[in-house]
């Protein structure tokens, strides 16, 4: 190699070796190119969310144990662990191989992570966010990610929420908040109508 190729592989390697890291407990996923950590209590149902959104054309990245790297200046990336990569556990069929399932087009060996999603049991005293307009977000290693909370219940197609949550998220990334959009439109609409007047 010459000296600034070597130098440039060198780097790389370190970055990567000397990254800060840590293993969380979940599901990551990249669905249209967004990567969202799926969270949540054992038994809650994020195995079962994965293999629906991997159903649907999208891509695993782990199931179960997600290890997580902070490299510069500031990007959290995920990856599996190479003993149980491209596995998913699913209660009543037991391990399964994503890979030889649904083929090389269903699974991705690292993805950048962009939204966090936390399954929680539904519980009718417990208030949650209806409108969107809460930004709320989830520390990993230093950096705060978007962070939603999404309850779970029988006959809630969880999946297709976790979907509708990537394209918000691209949504909200091209700078297009709906909810915001929605609360400028109905403050208009108050200015102008006659009772304001």
């Amino acid at each position: 190699y010459t000296s600034s190729v070597l130098i440039e592989s060198i780097t790389k390697y370190l970055e990567e070796r000397l990254a800060p890291s840590t293993t969380l407990h979940g599901v990551l996923m990249d669905v249209l190119g967004v990567g969202i950590l799926i969270i949540g209590k054992s038994g809650i149902g994020k195995s079962e969310c994965a293999l629906d959104l991997v159903a649907r054309g999208f891509r695993l990245v782990s199931d179960d144990i997600v290890i997580v790297k902070k490299m510069p200046p500031s990007v959290l990336f995920g990856t599996s662990s190479d003993l149980i990569r491209y596995h998913m556990e699913i209660r009543g069929l037991g391990i399964l191989n994503i890979k030889d399932l649904y083929g090389i087009t269903a699974i991705r060996e690292k993805k950048q992570m962009d939204l966090v999603v936390e399954l929680v049991k539904w519980e009718m005293e417990v208030e949650y966010d209806r409108l969107g307009f809460e930004e709320n977000s989830y520390n990993i290693l230093g950096v705060d990610l978007p962070y939603l909370k999404v309850p779970v219940s029988p006959g809630r197609s969880v999946a297709t929420i976790v979907e509708v949550a990537a394209r918000n998220q691209i949504l909200k990334i091209m700078g297009h908040h709906s909810a915001k959009a929605l609360e400028r439109e109905l403050g208009n609409v108050m200015k102008r109508s006659p009772e304001n007047r």
